[in-house]
């Protein structure tokens, strides 16, 4: 794999890494606050997420 990849797959990892952890106390908070737009801005953000986890897991080797 070339640097420019491993580059890409640590800057999403990163990036998912930041997601997951400031997702889900807003994901409560949103909640609890009756704040339906932000839980749906929130449940697109964790579609995000899982579209990174298969982007890491697809990715070419060698």
């Amino acid at each position: 794999m070339s640097d420019d990849a491993d580059a890409v797959a640590a800057k999403l990892v990163a990036l998912r890494g930041a997601l997951e952890a400031s997702i889900w106390p807003a994901a409560v908070a949103a909640a609890t606050s009756g704040d339906h737009e932000r839980v749906r801005d929130l449940v697109k953000l964790k579609v995000d997420i899982e579209a990174i986890d298969f982007a890491l897991s697809h990715r070419p080797v060698g």
